[in-house]
């Protein structure tokens, strides 16, 4: 039994991957339409939840019972292909232990093998072992964007509970994730005022105003004392700048954009407070010039779940008995639909595990192991088995 679950991990990896969930350059329409086939062939009843037009969330259950739920909440869409592979990015290929292919890493591998765990947990309920909790499959659309818009949409609509036990199969390479650093992303707009570039003294330079908001933002991470055992230091990262119309102009705009990721204590008003600081401190450095900052991603602060919860335990559990391995807190310098789950219920219940190494995730030929991603099936069968089965 536990090498035919393995093999079909791998297999509707393959058939995963083989259909493209793009975003932003497509959309899971299609994928999501095969997943619905493949849920109520098992017997599931889906619900299908709008997020926008073209774009819905899948929803499955098995149980019913009341009580918090495990809930798999696993994304069903992928960054763009890209360029730059050496193999075609949507055949799914097989060589040297490893599948290629984009997604199979992030994350439609951990989302496969969180179905054929589910598959299994069917099966040994329709064979007579009573269910005694509920497991709650949530695929969602747009993880891979700034707005999290899927994750958002479930929460919203009840599909997550703050007593819920939340797990996204993110490429943690089987290691059990336990800590997210805060991500939040800021546009900055600096203004100033054309003139002559002969006479630069003329204008005001909002080129001159960026370039000295991106210094100070460094300046202002790397001076920070807060440092967390798990996730280290708060970094910046101005990853894009715009501006400027002409050679001999002296620019009168300039355009960033900024990559805040940040640790505990600091929250969310604190990373927006450290780049308009660096911003207005530019600015007065730059006389005539003008900032305004605002946020182009759904608010992401730091999160930290709790190994010892309920969840944690039977986590760890099932870790120990499937593949002898004792977690212990572990973070990560992504984040993930479970920390918005995290942030927007305060569950201490959100964690992180699944096949792949996230070094893996987004670039070309991206691969999954794939031992690694038979692992996981095993480890997600036990995990399901141990939760809804057990009278505990």
């Amino acid at each position: 039994m536990d090498a035919t679950l393995e093999d079909e991990a791998v297999a509707l990896t393959r058939d995963l991957v083989r259909i493209p969930s793009e975003n932003p350059t497509g959309t899971e329409a299609r994928v999501a339409d095969w997943l619905e086939d493949y849920l109520r062939k098992l017997g599931l009843p889906v619900e299908r939840d709008r997020v926008a037009e073209g774009r819905e969330n899948l929803v499955a259950e098995i149980g019913g019972a009341a009580g918090p739920a495990l809930v798999f909440l696993n994304h069903m869409d992928t960054v763009p292909a890209g360029e730059g592979w050496t193999r075609d990015p949507f055949a799914a290929e097989l060589t040297d232990g490893k599948l290629w292919g984009r997604g199979t890493c992030d994350m439609k591998g951990g989302l496969a093998a969180a179905l054929v765990a589910l598959k299994a947990l069917k099966g040994r309920i329709d064979r007579g072992a009573p269910a005694r909790r509920t497991v709650r499959c949530c695929l969602v659309v747009d993880e891979e964007s700034p707005w999290m818009r899927g994750a958002a949409a479930a929460i919203e609509r009840g599909r997550i509970g703050a007593r819920d036990i939340v797990l996204a199969c993110e490429p943690t390479r089987m290691r059990l994730i336990t800590a997210q650093k805060g991500a939040m992303w800021y546009e900055v707009l600096l203004s100033g005022r054309s003139a002559h570039a002969s006479v630069p003294h003329a204008g005001a330079d909002a080129l001159l105003a960026g370039a000295r908001t991106v210094l100070r933002l460094h300046a202002a991470a790397a001076a920070l004392p807060a440092s967390d055992p798990l996730l280290g230091r708060t970094t910046v990262v101005a990853s894009v700048i715009q501006g400027g119309r002409k050679t001999n102009i002296v620019a009168d705009l300039c355009r960033l954009e900024v990559d805040v990721r940040f640790v505990p204590p600091l929250g969310v008003a604190d990373a927006r407070r450290l780049v308009e600081g660096a911003a207005a401190a530019a600015c007065a450095e730059t006389p005539g010039t003008s900032a305004e900052v605002r946020p182009i991603s759904v608010d992401r602060p730091p999160i930290l779940a709790d190994l010892g919860s309920e969840g944690g335990r039977v986590l760890a559990g099932a870790l120990r008995e499937a593949a002898g391995v004792a977690p212990e807190p572990a973070g990560v310098s992504y984040y993930s639909d479970a920390g918005l789950a995290a942030a927007r219920t305060g569950s201490r219940q959100c964690f992180l595990l699944g096949p792949g190494n996230v070094e893996q995730a987004h670039g070309p030929d991206e691969f999954v192991d794939v031992e690694e991603l038979r692992r996981a099936a095993l480890v997600l069968a036990r995990l399901t088995a141990r939760f809804a089965l057990d009278a505990g």
